[in-house]
């Protein structure tokens, strides 16, 4: 007994407790790299501290608060390994790691997950052992409790002092954060590889920063950002009316999981499974768009489209953006999404956006994910709408959502099997099933608008690359490229093809055959591209997005990759550093000062 109520055997107890769930959480901070990456995390003094010490503190600032040894550590071992677990799995799936923000989406993970197989792992039954082993030890060993209140209060408020300078002063100092990780090759590319080379803790609470500029975009602003200054290198551009004479209808169209898989040349097809799409492909203008993620956080590619912002940022009231342009020059603006309206916010954020109607699959009782209700709900739109404005009109698919079953899949067989595995042939084959139908659904959608006597342009784009197989398996099997250090790999892994297809009766009207080979580039581009060929300016923050394409046209901030004069890069040149940076004032000041 007297052991049990020693307080030096309980202090060091509990910081030996603390270490031992930082180096668990350290240990599933390692994802897929294994054993191999935890012990070379240990051959990093500071970047262990910095890993083990926020357990260990936040065990004795509960200890000092509730004076009892099994609250301090149960409760924060118990949300420790949590996120780290979380992380474990969302990284293995969706290719991210956990970012403290993603509590702002929590209820979209839960579903998002429930999609998904979750990868057992022996990691996953050791970190949970770890802590019911670690609870038992501080409920039945642990007895000390400090009963003196003054000592009580004087060691919290000291440590919870710690604990503010250290994330003040350590854990969001960026100089920090850069010289404090495991060199890996696969970081300079890929974000999540960036997070995990500095284990788990340490980047996560780095992280929080993220907070702020996520819940209030418009008070946490660049030390460079000056708003006078932004607001004339705008006006300088001017906003210019659409011609009364040239206004044309706009069907514009976000498919999901959408690639052009044959481009890669490795598949044997037994059908022809694109054959649609690039029949289409010949009479449009079509290029690439250059998505920053993968698998999955599609309104990046959505919202980066409609506002051409260079970065995905929250809408908590109305902003400025290309759909509130259009309604301003007299369109009317809808659309539809096959999903649920509360998912990512769609139903506020798509009015904050400037949208008059959106529909949602809560609208429609009948209705499903599917392409065979999706591609006929939006031509009865356009053909329903009301013809005396011009019609502008956004819309999203759900089919071909990942994952794909990797246990079965059924005939037809889209492509030969060769030397792939059953797993992946079956996530292959059964996101295959899905293309063939979405291209012909696709055509029969441009087929039903190629005589309509109104001019209309279809503008349609993927959002970013289907998930096939955990770690990427099947892209790996089939030796495409996707290795996030090479310029080939980066764009393997996030092009997406788009094109901008105009009726006989908008190509009469415009004086275009809009046909061609279109430019590649990052999604906020992609609008512009669209007004240039209708002949149509259009505001004045499009006017300096332009400007910018001309030597910068792929903007990945997200994952710190820019494409300079032709060029993939991780660090502008100081003139396109200079360009990137005017042409964000005139973001910011777009998005934080709303103008109609």
């Amino acid at each position: 007994m007297g052991l049990r109520v020693n307080p030096i055997f309980n202090y060091v107890s509990l910081a030996l407790l603390g270490i031992g769930i930082g180096l668990v959480s350290l240990l599933l901070g390692a994802v897929m790299f294994g054993t191999p990456l935890f012990l070379t995390y240990l051959g990093y003094p500071m970047l262990l501290l910095l890993n083990l010490l926020p357990p260990v503190i936040l065990i004795f600032l509960l200890y000092f608060i509730s004076g009892r040894p099994w609250i301090a550590f149960i409760f924060p071992a118990f949300f420790v390994i949590l996120a780290s677990l979380i992380h474990f799995v969302k990284v293995q799936i969706r290719g991210d790691p956990l970012l403290a923000t993603d509590i702002l989406i929590v209820r979209e993970a839960v579903v998002v997950v429930q999609s998904y197989t979750i990868p057992l792992n022996w990691k996953l039954f050791f970190a949970i052992g770890a802590l019911v082993c670690g609870a038992l030890f501080s409920i039945f060993m642990l007895k000390h409790k400090i009963v003196c209140k003054k000592f009580r209060i004087i060691s919290s408020v000291v440590t919870a002092a710690l604990c503010v300078t250290l994330y003040s002063a350590v854990y969001t100092n960026d100089r920090v954060y850069e010289q404090n990780s495991v060199e890996m090759e696969l970081t300079q590319w890929s974000m999540a590889r960036d997070f995990i080379s500095r284990g788990f803790l340490f980047p996560y609470i780095s992280s929080m920063q993220d907070f702020g500029p996520a819940l209030f975009p418009g008070r946490h602003l660049p030390y460079w950002y000056d708003k006078d200054e932004a607001r004339q290198m705008l006006q300088s551009f001017g906003d210019t009316a659409i011609p009364p004479d040239g206004k044309v209808n706009i069907i514009s169209i976000m498919l999901e999981a959408y690639a052009d898989l044959s481009v890669f040349e490795v598949l044997d097809f037994t059908v022809d499974v694109y054959a649609p799409l690039h029949r289409i492909q010949a009479e449009s203008v079509s290029g690439n768009l250059i998505a920053n993620v993968f698998g999955g956080a599609t309104i990046d590619t959505e919202r980066l489209f409609l506002t051409g912002n260079t970065q995905l940022t929250s809408f908590v009231g109305a902003t400025n953006s290309f759909v509130r342009f259009l309604r301003n020059q007299g369109f009317y603006t809808e659309g539809l999404h096959v999903g649920d309206m509360w998912f990512y916010d769609r139903r506020p954020v798509n009015a904050h956006l400037g949208f008059e109607n959106y529909f949602f699959l809560e609208d429609f009782p009948e209705g499903n994910r599917s392409d065979e209700f999706f591609f006929p709900t939006v031509l009865d739109l356009y053909m329903n709408r009301n013809r005396s404005v011009p019609y502008f009109s956004f819309n999203v698919s759900y089919q071909n959502h990942g994952p794909y079953p990797c246990w079965e899949t059924s005939e037809p067989y889209f492509i030969n099997r060769g030397e792939l595995s059953d797993s992946s042939f079956n996530i292959l084959n059964n996101y295959l099933t899905g293309i063939y139908d979405t291209n012909r659904r696709l055509e029969e959608f441009i087929n039903a608008l190629r005589y309509d006597p109104e001019p209309v342009v279809v503008v349609a784009f993927g959002d970013h690359m289907p998930w096939l197989g955990h770690a990427h398996s099947v892209y790996l099997e089939l030796g495409i490229n996707i290795d996030g250090s090479t310029p080939e790999g980066f764009l393997n892994f996030h092009s997406l093809p788009y094109f901008i297809w105009a009726n006989y009766a908008a190509r009469e009207l415009i004086g275009h055959d809009f046909v061609g080979e279109g430019r590649s580039f990052s999604p906020a581009f992609l609008m512009g591209e669209a007004f240039s060929l209708l002949g149509w300016e259009g505001e004045a923050y499009m006017k300096a997005l332009r400007e910018l394409q001309e030597t910068i046209d792929v903007i990945s901030p997200l994952l710190g990759v820019f494409r300079e004069n032709g060029e993939i890069t991780r660090e502008l040149s100081p003139e396109g550093e200079y360009q990137f940076r005017r042409l964000r004032a005139m973001e910011i000041f777009r998005r934080t000062n709303f103008f109609n």
